[in-house]
């Protein structure tokens, strides 16, 4: 039951093209993660986080790199089978609002 709540809350996340680009790669494995908790997926997620809060953090991003170090402890979280559900993905929601651009 609590995996098809998360996939009702992803489908409400917003797209718009100006804020989909920062986070369009790992948008899916992020969702993925958080709602089957297959390790495989949340693995990925993770590597892919790193990999945008670095090119935050090098760009003085700060407030959005902080965001994705949130989104990095939400999947391990899941992958430590503590997972929160909808809060992790608000966590996502406000990452794409302040990383655009990135």
């Amino acid at each position: 039951m609590r995996r098809l709540c998360l996939l009702c809350l992803a489908a409400t996340i917003p797209f718009s093209p100006a804020l989909a680009r920062a986070l369009d790669g790992i948008r899916p494995e992020l969702i993925a993660c958080f709602t089957t908790e297959d390790a495989s997926q949340c693995a990925r997620a993770l590597d892919l986080t790193e990999q945008l809060q670095r090119r935050a953090a090098s760009r003085e991003r700060f407030p959005c790199q902080s965001l994705l170090l949130g989104l990095q402890a939400e999947v391990v979280m899941v992958q430590l089978s503590e997972g929160r559900g909808d809060r992790a993905l608000r966590t996502l929601q406000d990452s794409d609002r302040l990383c655009w651009g990135l």
